[in-house]
């Protein structure tokens, strides 16, 4: 009966761990693809039947505020450290803009990230600051305040 019952308890583990991590895919999806519908331009039907499509300085901003985050997502690898300093200084640029707690939160992780890599500090033991970096500019697309389309996909 102990054989059996450590056997289910490893099996409900592993449905928990698969159960997460299907969570976790599905969240950031959603988020992409938000964040893809912000950078589309707005498109309106013309009296004619054609359909127009208007880049708006909001839509320009969501597309720019996108490529910024899929560079950041991107996987780090050792060969493209120099690319990687250079996005981590782009962030950097564009939430400095603003200042509050977010992007001085922002700015904190992206020093110590830029530090821990000029170190040489090894990828793997960097992977929880890049997940809190990448949650933190996640929430900065999605705030009305420096993404003015974000107001576009929030309730009232």
């Amino acid at each position: 009966m102990s054989v059996l019952l450590a056997s289910e308890t490893k099996a409900l583990q592993s449905i928990q761990r698969l159960k997460h991590a299907a969570q976790r895919t599905a969240h950031a999806e959603k988020a992409h693809h938000t964040l893809e519908l912000m950078a589309q331009p707005h498109r309106w039907q013309l009296a004619n039947g054609a359909v127009a499509q208007v880049q708006t300085p909001a839509t320009m901003r969501a597309k720019e505020l996108l490529e910024l985050y899929r560079a950041l997502s991107a996987p780090v690898t050792p060969a493209n450290l120099d690319g990687r300093l250079d996005i981590l200084l782009h962030v950097k640029w564009t939430v400095q803009e603003f200042d509050d707690a977010l992007t001085r939160d922002i700015c904190d992780l992206v020093d110590r990230e830029a530090d821990l890599l000029n170190r040489g500090r090894t990828l793997k033991s960097m992977e929880r600051l890049r997940v809190r970096l990448n949650n933190l500019v996640l929430q900065f697309l999605d705030d009305p305040t420096y993404n003015p389309r974000a107001a576009d996909f929030h309730g009232p």
